[in-house]
């Protein structure tokens, strides 16, 4: 499966732990998804950027320097496994679309009514690629534009057109505008997880930098410092990471208030993964991460105990 990955801060901070040490990094994972490689950020004057290539993240020298230089208070990562489609610039996530910096996991089925209501809405030209995930991206640009520039009810209007009207196996999406970051897990099919690291706790968060039998954490610039990371799986053995629930949209409002909510109904066209063709189902499982996934579940689970 493609890989998602983003960091919310109340302070500019670099991604260099989460995207290159972890061990379950997306460097890591991006052995099992090769096919390209993506960052957005929103710098300190608000603007939105996408820096990507279709290689995988292991093999990227930019992804690294990208990785250890930005400072962002908003950032998504991306590495994908092709369903099928083309590896090239066009195809590889994230996509930075009238400011708006979106990158998806899953698959739905891009029919001719969709395509139509892209166009309806005036956001095909935004479609350069072949993927699934692009016109979803430009759905969301479209919405979001007729509703005003508001990003929350651009995305809930997106996701219940599509909810309602295409064949759906899995939409997991993050998508950013300036400083704002929402998460969707639609539906139960793919995980999507979420670490919650609140400085003023009881036990505020310090600076990260663990060692056990297992791995090497390092952070300096999350000591004291309020932010959500959100990825495909967890990233390390932190019992705090909760697993999404299905249906649920995570709102990270630039102010840093964080809300939750579940506005999409079911799914009017379920997807199995024996529905899908060949290279769409193949992108979807992988033995070794599912057997690695689990793995990690029971860990969590008696870390919290």
């Amino acid at each position: 499966m493609c890989r998602l990955f983003a960091l919310h801060s109340d302070t500019p901070v670099t991604a260099d732990f989460w995207l290159l040490d972890a061990p379950y990094s997306l460097v890591n994972q991006s052995r099992f998804n090769a096919d390209g490689t993506g960052l957005g950020w929103i710098d300190a004057d608000g603007a939105a950027h996408v820096a990507k290539r279709p290689v995988a993240a292991y093999e990227s020298v930019r992804f690294g320097q990208v990785a250890t230089a930005l400072h962002s208070c908003a950032m998504i990562a991306h590495v994908r496994l092709s369903s099928g489609t083309e590896h090239c610039d066009e195809n590889t996530h994230p996509f930075l679309q009238d400011g708006i910096v979106s990158a998806h996991n899953g698959v739905l089925e891009v029919t001719d009514q969709m395509k139509q209501r892209v166009r309806d809405l005036g956001a095909a030209h935004h479609v350069h690629g072949s993927t699934d995930s692009e016109w979803m991206a430009a759905l969301v640009t479209g919405e979001t534009a007729a509703h005003g520039g508001d990003l929350h009810d651009g995305v809930v209007a997106a996701l219940t057109w599509i909810a309602g009207n295409v064949p759906v196996y899995s939409v997991n999406l993050l998508a950013m505008k300036g400083e704002e970051l929402i998460a969707v897990r639609l539906p139960a099919t793919n995980e999507l997880w979420v670490l919650d690291r609140d400085a003023s706790a009881t036990s505020p968060r310090e600076a990260l930098d663990q060692a056990s039998d297992t791995l090497r954490t390092r952070s300096e610039d999350l000591a004291g410092v309020d932010s959500v990371v959100i990825a495909s799986e967890p990233m390390d053995d932190d019992p705090a990471w909760r697993l999404m629930d299905s249906g649920e949209l995570l709102h990270l409002t630039a102010d840093g208030q964080i809300r939750t909510e579940k506005p999409f109904g079911p799914l009017a066209h379920p997807l199995t993964i024996d529905d899908l063709g060949l290279s769409a189902a193949a992108s979807q499982a992988h033995a070794a991460q599912d057997r690695a996934q689990q793995q990690r579940r029971r860990r969590l689970a008696e870390r919290a105990a």
